[in-house]
């Protein structure tokens, strides 16, 4: 059974309202030398391409390209107890926004704004975790999605490899994935969006890809990088 993608946007922006800014003493940033720096002044751009699919609600022609950058400029954001690192993003198709680093625990993440999802938890890698490790995680801060249990399935595919992007060839990656699953009316768990993460050590996201329902929905490739 296919959800409405309109439905799921909106509940899982309903399910971020409740965050609070700066009301707390938020834990020292990752530092440069790990998979997602979190100092402040790092820049990341990227190359975003999106591809039209038969769930997409408006039909896209061809493919999108867009340019994305990302900073972390300082600040903090508390979801529900997840202190997060903030980034601003600047887009030349979409304009601002903000995605939110954080690691905690030996957890590394972000929350991000994902065509069709809105606002999701990304838990994309536990250090130093062995190849083949998998572990459960939410991708709202409510485990419900339209009345159905949704859940997040993480794994590392592989560490210490190699990974070319565009010209660029990077070396100590880490390959992981995410499978958000889906529950509805107790008939067992079933994909509705997968994501491959590469993630290089002293530099972080070199790509990203991002399946729904099967079809290659957008893949995101490192062009250049100032991790401070």
């Amino acid at each position: 059974m296919k959800i409405h993608l309109l439905v799921i946007l909106a509940f899982l922006a309903i399910s971020y309202t409740g965050c609070k800014d700066s009301a707390y003493t938020p834990p020292p940033p990752s530092q440069a030398n790990t998979y997602l720096p979190e100092t402040a002044g790092s820049t990341w751009r990227y190359r975003d391409s999106i591809y039209s699919e038969p769930t997409d609600t408006a039909t896209i022609a061809g493919v999108k390209i867009d340019t994305l950058t990302f900073t972390i400029n300082g600040g903090t954001t508390d979801f529900n107890g997840r202190i997060c690192y903030n980034v601003g993003i600047s887009s030349i198709q979409n304009g601002p926004g903000t995605a939110y680093f954080f690691a905690e625990n030996h957890t590394f993440g972000l929350f991000e704004q994902v065509t069709p999802f809105g606002l999701t938890d990304f838990e994309v890698l536990v250090d130093p975790a062995s190849a083949g490790y998998s572990w459960v995680s939410a991708p709202t801060l409510n485990t419900l999605l339209n009345g159905s249990p949704i859940r997040s399935v993480n794994t590392i595919v592989e560490k210490n490899i190699v990974k070319k992007v565009g010209l660029q060839t990077f070396t100590d990656v880490i390959h992981t994935s995410v499978n958000f699953e889906i529950n509805v009316n107790g008939a067992g768990f079933h994909n509705i969006a997968y994501y491959d993460f590469y993630l290089a050590k002293g530099i972080g996201l070199i790509e990203k890809d991002a399946y729904v329902y099967g079809n290659l929905n957008e893949t995101e490739t490192i062009l250049n990088y100032n991790i401070k």
